[in-house]
């Protein structure tokens, strides 16, 4: 059952009016009183009680968080998904990530603001997280809930299982996966996904560790004359075959392949959201795409029910999306070695190295089961 503004009052010592004003963020109060009051509504996990508006129409907030712009391209397919799938008379609104938590509570409280979707990986003002368990909400992204504890999108160590299977099917004996640093929990889950796959399969391959100059670092706010220095690792010399859990690494390792005069001789996987900006390589990585505008759609589908039922805080169901994996090209050395006098980039083919029944197997693993 829900508390009064009174029962709230009289446990956390303060008047009505005060507490009134902290849910309606009307006025400015000590920050003393709000910690008191949030601190009894948190731990009762009350949701907030809002107004009914008398217009039918669906008001969503779209909270963006500051790490949300390392991905943009992925954010930019899921606004428009969004667009494209909200209901009649219902209006999308972004929200800024500097947003004062009793601001939120109060458009919540007055009946502007039905439910919100968040992008990113992490809040870290302890005030507004709270505001936002008690709205009705659905990530986009794998986040962390609290310090050690983080929801990761099942689609995430199933890619990693994805691209250890076509890596296998491509004949590498030491395929490598390279593990960083990063605020997106959804990365390790994928490194995870590609080790368990190979300890299935009974098969060897490598988990390289690479490790930030500072502690700070993270793969999303590292320079990337940083990220190339990591990929210098002799570590990699080793390797017969590689997957990149993030897109930025594949584009680097290509990046520094070329400024060497060197050509892309293995396989490689990448796991990223917009594999078009990869097509033109050679060879053309194997994409495993996580598929953005339906994330999008199926998370906007759970707001609405949980909008609909009334029950703030009843237990989500994470929104599972299957990744697709889409096959790259081998290189060929004959094309290669005939076109050597050319320069770097005109001694690749365009043309793929010809293996239609491993490009079949490898499209096959799009619908394959765990």
């Amino acid at each position: 059952m829900s508390m009064t503004i009174k029962a709230i009052a009289e446990a956390s010592g303060v008047s009505a009016a005060t507490v009134s004003r902290i849910i309606n963020g009307t006025a400015r109060v000590a920050p003393e009183k709000r910690a008191k009051v949030l601190a009894v509504m948190g731990e009762r996990r009350e949701p907030i009680r809002r107004r009914e508006r008398t217009s039918r129409g669906i008001n969503i907030g779209v909270l963006l968080l500051p790490e949300a712009h390392f991905d943009s391209f992925s954010m930019l397919d899921k606004l428009c998904e969004l667009t494209d799938t909200l209901p009649r008379k219902s209006i999308l609104t972004l929200l800024s990530p500097n947003i004062l938590p009793q601001a939120l509570e109060g458009s919540f409280r007055r009946g502007e603001l039905s439910g919100m979707l968040i992008g990113g990986h992490r809040i870290e003002s302890e005030d507004l997280r709270r505001v936002v368990e008690r709205i009705p909400h659905v990530w986009l992204n794998s986040h962390w809930l609290e310090e050690s504890e983080k929801n990761i999108l099942m689609g995430n160590e199933f890619a990693g299982r994805l691209a250890a299977r076509y890596l296998k099917k491509c004949g590498c004996r030491m395929p490598a996966v390279l593990r960083l640093a990063s605020l997106n929990p959804g990365y390790a889950a994928q490194c995870d996904g590609f080790l368990f796959e190979y300890f299935s399969m009974k098969q060897e391959c490598l988990c390289i560790e690479l490790k930030f100059p500072s502690a700070s670092d993270l793969l999303e706010t590292a320079e990337e004359s940083i990220l190339e220095q990591l990929l210098e690792s002799k570590e990699l010399e080793n390797a017969d075959g590689f997957f990149f859990p993030e897109e930025r690494l594949t584009t680097l390792y290509y990046r520094q392949q070329m400024k060497r005069g060197v050509p892309v001789r293995h396989p490689v996987v990448s796991c990223n959201h917009t594999p078009r900006y990869l097509c033109g390589y050679y060879p053309r990585p194997a994409t495993v795409d996580l598929g953005p505008r339906q994330l999008a759609r199926l998370a906007l589908n759970e707001l609405l029910d949980i909008i609909n039922d009334g029950n703030t805080l009843r237990d989500k169901i994470t929104t599972i999306v299957t990744p697709l994996l889409t096959p790259g090209e081998l290189y060929d050395a004959t094309t290669c070695s005939e076109n050597r006098n050319t320069g770097v980039l005109r001694s690749f083919s365009m043309q793929d190295a010809g293996n239609s029944s491993l490009q079949h197997s490898a499209a096959s693993e799009r619908s394959d089961p765990l």
